[in-house]
């Protein structure tokens, strides 16, 4: 009995043991996440895993140890004995079949490996077209053709032709200097060659744009200059400047690429990390989708932008900028130093900065994001290069190893539901996202994937629902203002039944108050209610004769105010609480307490200060006065907002701005209202009134700042008083 009890313990233990084992190689060493509409980071399931890393001494194994191609080598042409190992590689590039080229640029060397990385080639020493021994003198870059190799020799400042035996072809020299900038270096760092033939070169020095050349070397132009920020005081400066030191400035210079990549369609991904920070965090932050300021763009044949950017946030890598989540590196934005296009069009940045990888798909949507500074599988130090081996995905580290990351199943779904969607088979592009979502209930992406196939199968409102979900409010508006339309088509002969309602309740309202107000125009000893409270209505159109009868006739009193003040912080509660979808996405609302003080506060302390400060300037209104006529002065903000936030919850986002607009008037017209209101209560002229005005702002702001002042006085003494009775309470205990 005991030995069987032994042995089923001993089988649980071994199976906790496998069960720990298998889970503690799933887990990687960083965390995959992408950013919501809010600019938080939500986690997301690892859409890539590292399986291995290839260093030198990986390489090394591959040649066998007499130096030759070992067993596994499906071709070694010549020449690999030279390979001592990865020295500051700066490019990986792989080509159609897999087989990866590494830019060994310490070593002056093309590495190319197998698909299974061992060592077939190695490009360094040749002999040029006119019988020389030449050799390549620190590589930068590298790309590879269907039947050539191109190397970006920057040392030498000219890019070289291989084929793909590691035979030199040709050389293709630097630009003309006739048509070449004055004082430009021409220092190759990356190329590309399209379809065409035609050559891209990022020279490091070059602030014009990528070169375009031909195969013989003549230049075609610069493309994709980047957008020079215009600043007036520095324009200003340049007026004063001596040539030399114009010559020296930097202002208004465009800044340079650093890489670049193509793509089968022809388009050019090409990055920089040299414009300002401050420059992209704000284009970062303001969600800026012109791409002026974006660390990669995506480039036709003629230099022009043509990403995509509808995702929440522009791709630029990193949204999360702070400084306390990113304390080893300092925050600030993605220092982006390398693109590659990867499979269903989606393609991948790099930061240096964090060693990370950014992953976007053809919209400009975030799709993942992971990568760390580390010494574990998967973490890389010194990020420079990534390239796609087919799904898998290679990242290149300069301290000299490759690791390989492969696709996991949430990414084989991400994959699938985008190349659906691109194809347009939406519903099976559905069927995808919703497995998306039962992995990761965070994947913004995916709702809008399934709201863009139901809003094109008509299903407006449940397309609403799911834009809902990922804050989309572009897309929410769009649909919705197909089922308003859909609705009013429904429902034709309520529209106007509605509008003639609303029409004449408001014209009755008025000719109401109207009559009451000429019937309020006769001397009365005591006035109700009522008549108090509608001659605001009097007031907003006729605001010289209203405030004049308002103090000298009594027409309005302290309860009629009180009332106005009432109704108007009421109004801005309601605002808080009753604005759109499309006007408040997140959902966040003001508290009622907050709301009301924002009203309350604003015209305490203005009927304070112009009480104040008119008492000094001969001013014929009392407190009251001021306060009765700033009260009633608050009319138009109950009469327009109210309306208008009602409003607001049948509008589309564009129509949105007409209530902006009405909101501004409303606005405009009380500050008119309290600006005539107490002209005629001190019995001003305009000039005086205006002088007074201004004082009675600085009088509010003097105010503001006493208050602060008394407040923190306040709260040093008791807490001085409050450490005096711990101290004593220490020493009589």
């Amino acid at each position: 009995m005991k030995s069987k009890i032994t042995r089923v313990l001993l089988f649980v233990l071994a199976l906790i043991m496998l069960v720990g084992t298998v889970s503690a190689s799933a887990i990687t060493p960083y965390t995959t996440y992408t950013y919501g509409v809010d600019g938080k980071m939500q986690r997301s399931p690892d859409a890539y895993t590292p399986v291995k890393v290839i260093n030198s001494t990986t390489l090394l194994e591959s040649l066998g140890p007499d130096g030759g191609a070992s067993s596994n080598a499906k071709l070694m042409y010549a020449n690999t004995e030279a390979f001592t190992g990865l020295d500051t590689p700066k490019d990986i590039f792989v080509d159609e079949l897999g087989h990866v080229y590494i830019v060994n640029s310490s070593k002056n060397q093309i590495v190319v490996t197998d698909e299974n990385f061992n060592i077939r080639l190695l490009v360094d020493e040749f002999t040029n077209k006119f019988g020389v021994p030449d050799s390549l003198n620190g590589p930068s870059g590298v790309f590879v053709t269907d039947e050539e190799i191109f190397v970006a020799d920057t040392g030498n400042s000219r890019i070289v032709v291989f084929d793909k035996l590691g035979n030199f072809v040709d050389i293709v020299p630097e630009p003309a200097s006739e048509v070449m900038p004055e004082n430009h270096i021409y220092s190759p760092v990356a190329v590309s060659v399209d379809h065409a033939g035609r050559i891209y070169v990022v020279s490091a020095t070059s602030t014009f744009g990528i070169i375009s050349l031909n195969r013989d070397g003549s230049f075609n132009g610069f493309i994709g200059a980047q957008k020079v920020a215009f600043n007036a005081f520095e324009y200003f400066l340049r007026l004063f400047k001596t040539a030399e030191q114009l010559a020296a400035s930097k202002t208004n210079v465009s800044t340079e690429y650093n890489n670049l990549c193509i793509d089968k369609d022809g388009f050019i991904y090409a990055t920089t990390s040299s414009i300002e920070e401050s420059k992209v965090e704000s284009a970062i932050n303001g969600k800026d989708k012109s791409g002026d300021y974006a660390p990669v763009k995506k480039l036709n044949p003629n230099g022009t932008d043509v990403m995509n950017r509808n995702g929440f946030w522009p791709p630029s890598g990193e949204i999360d900028m702070g400084k306390t989540r990113e304390a080893s590196v300092g925050g600030g934005p993605s220092t982006v130093v390398d693109v590659a296009v990867g499979p269903t069009n989606t393609w991948s940045i790099i930061d240096s900065k964090r060693s990370r990888v950014f992953t976007y798909d053809f919209d400009g949507n975030l799709l993942f994001a992971f990568g760390d500074k580390g010494k574990q599988l998967g973490h890389i130090n010194n990020l420079v290069s990534i390239d796609y081996q087919g799904t898998n995905m290679l990242l290149l580290d300069r301290e000299g190893s490759i690791t390989v990351y492969k696709r996991t199943a949430y990414g084989d779904l991400l994959a699938a539901a985008i190349q659906n969607t691109e194809d347009q088979q939406y519903d099976k592009a559905v069927d995808y996202f919703i497995s998306i979502l039962q992995h990761n209930n965070n994947y913004d992406a995916a709702y809008v994937g399934i709201a863009d196939s139901l809003y094109l199968d008509g299903e407006y409102v449940q397309a609403m629902k799911y834009y809902k979900y990922a804050y989309n409010t572009e897309d929410y508006s769009k649909a919705y203002q197909a089922f308003r339309k859909e609705w009013m088509e429904d429902n034709i002969w309520l529209i106007p039944l509605v509008l003639i309602i609303v029409i004449w309740g408001i014209s009755k309202f008025f000719a109401f108050a109207n009559k009451v107000n000429k019937e309020g125009q006769k001397e009365k000893e005591k006035r109700s209610f009522k008549e108090e409270v509608l001659y605001g209505f009097h007031i907003i159109f006729h605001p010289f004769d209203g405030f004049w009868d308002l103090k000298h006739e009594k027409r309005g009193s302290v309860r009629g105010a009180i009332f106005w003040l009432a109704i108007t912080c009421l109004t801005f509660v309601y605002q808080s609480l009753g604005k759109s979808y499309l006007q408040n996405p997140e959902g966040s609302s003001m508290s009622i307490l907050l709301s009301i003080v924002s009203i309350l506060a604003p015209v305490i302390l203005w009927v304070i200060a112009n009480w104040c400060i008119t008492t000094l300037f001969e001013g014929e209104g009392s407190f009251k006065d001021v306060f009765i006529a700033t009260c009633y002065s608050l009319v138009p903000l109950p009469m327009l907002i109210i309306p208008s936030v009602i409003v607001s919850n049948v509008m589309t986002l564009t129509e949105l701005q007409l209530v902006t607009l009405i909101e501004g008037f409303a606005f405009a017209w009380l500050f008119m209202l309290v600006y005539f209101g107490m002209m005629v209560t001190h019995d001003y002229s305009l000039g005086k009134n205006f002088i007074t005005t201004i004082c009675s702002i600085i009088g509010v702001a003097f105010i503001i700042f006493l208050a602060g002042l008394f407040t923190a006085l306040i709260a040093k003494v008791i807490g001085f008083f409050y450490q005096l009775y711990i101290e004593l309470s220490y020493r009589w205990s």
